[in-house]
């Protein structure tokens, strides 16, 4: 049970920053029980139903107008909707095949995805400090392509030791989003992202999902995950674009670093 509450307290805090929860959960699972590495990823995705739930409060007004829009099938949905609905298909069309594929893919290639992306933020934070342009673009300002490009790099982080938040935040401070807007947009992001792993975790381990450990690993992840959230958020407000950049690089390159050393 110790070993549950671990894991839990794991998917809370990585589901939010730059580092893979996937990768973390998977590798502190296998190296404990000693189970095999696609039960290990089973396990890591079914613990998303916890931080799902964490998000869902958190950002339960948007989802609640997202729902009502939906419902009334509007013929021009928000900005908001339009976002979310093109970026979770292009994130299933991309991340399905990959983690079809996952046994096949070793766990440094996602790393090393990882230690250029958390390079080039670090020189594009560095370029930031010397001519400050922080992002001034909002959620009533998303386009096509905002939605299509963060689809792509939350689906790619279906690649083992790939973070989705790093990556789609990542993508959408450099479309000049908000600082506080592009969390929150990489959050609510997660919603139908972890509704998704969920569902596959049940149908490719059903074992899993039916014992108290899990059970109780999902609630640490839900109340760890509301926590770190709004800690998040009420951070990205107070540090400045280039900050936040070379922030975001320097955790990027810390968290391939630790998934190359598992």
């Amino acid at each position: 049970m110790s070993l549950a509450l671990l894991l839990g307290l794991l998917q809370g805090v990585t589901e939010w920053v730059p580092v893979s929860s996937e990768g973390v959960v998977a590798a502190t699972y296998s190296f404990f029980l000693k189970r095999p590495l696609e039960e290990a990823v089973a396990y890591a995705l079914w613990l998303h139903v916890g931080t799902l739930f964490s998000a869902i409060i958190v950002f339960r007004r948007e989802l609640m107008q997202i729902a009502r829009e939906l419902l009334i099938l509007r013929r021009r949905p928000s900005p908001l909707t339009f976002f979310l609905i093109v970026s979770s298909l292009v994130s299933g069309a991309v991340g399905l095949p990959l983690l079809l594929l996952l046994r096949h893919v070793p766990n440094v290639a996602g790393a090393g995805v990882m230690a250029v992306v958390g390079s080039l933020m670090l020189v594009t934070g560095g370029v930031q400090l010397r001519r400050p342009q922080p992002g001034t673009r909002h959620r009533d300002e998303l386009s096509y392509i905002d939605s299509t490009l963060a689809g792509v790099a939350q689906g790619i982080a279906a690649l083992p030791g790939l973070s989705r938040s790093g990556l789609t935040i990542a993508v959408l401070l450099s479309r000049r989003i908000d600082r506080r807007e592009a969390l929150a947009l990489s959050f609510l992001m997660s919603v139908p992202a972890s509704l998704g792993a969920g569902v596959y975790s049940a149908a490719t381990q059903p074992g899993l999902a039916l014992t108290g450990s899990s059970a109780a690993a999902i609630l640490v992840a839900f109340l760890v995950g509301l926590l770190t959230i709004r800690g998040l958020l009420a951070v990205a407000g107070q540090l400045s674009f280039a900050w936040i950049v070379l922030l975001m690089g320097l955790l990027i390159l810390g968290g391939a670093a630790f998934q190359i050393a598992l």
